[in-house]
């Protein structure tokens, strides 16, 4: 009875050959199951919200946000104007810019009123395929 033998061969070829097939390789990273996405061309901003204890905002003077590992500073730009603005609603971007696929920082964010510090926290962001997300953190603030 050759049967058995050459069966089992055969079926145990092709059970291997289907787990080779269908295994998705480890190696695989968000860069390469981004590539086939389609994102809407809208730019996401993560924004630190500030206010009093009476819940009013917070108008800082000034702010600063710092990658925390190499210490750059990532505050976005923005003209007098929309500075303003913002400041009439204790809104503050934490992050807009440019981030890569699947990249992670650690961010901190410090507000000033007359060169004093008057708050800070600190962020995670990342990036999936389309967009920057908050990853942890507080966004609403309370200064006391």
């Amino acid at each position: 009875m050759k049967f058995p033998f050459k069966s089992i061969a055969f079926i145990t070829f092709s059970v291997l050959a289907i787990f080779l097939i269908s295994c998705k390789s480890d190696d695989d990273s968000i860069v390469d199951e981004c590539e086939e996405a389609v994102c809407p061309h809208v730019v996401i901003t993560i924004d630190v919200y500030i206010i009093d204890e009476n819940q009013d905002p917070v108008a800082l003077d000034s702010y600063e946000v710092i990658d925390i590992e190499n210490g750059e500073v990532l505050t976005t730009p923005m003209s007098p104007a929309n500075f303003e603005y913002y400041q009439q609603l204790g809104e503050y971007p934490l992050i807009t810019g440019p981030m890569v696929n699947g990249q992670e920082k650690d961010l901190l964010f410090k507000g000033f009123i007359n060169d004093i510090e008057v708050i800070s926290s600190s962020y995670k962001v990342g990036r999936d395929c389309c967009f920057v997300n908050l990853i942890s953190g507080d966004t609403n603030l309370v200064l006391q």
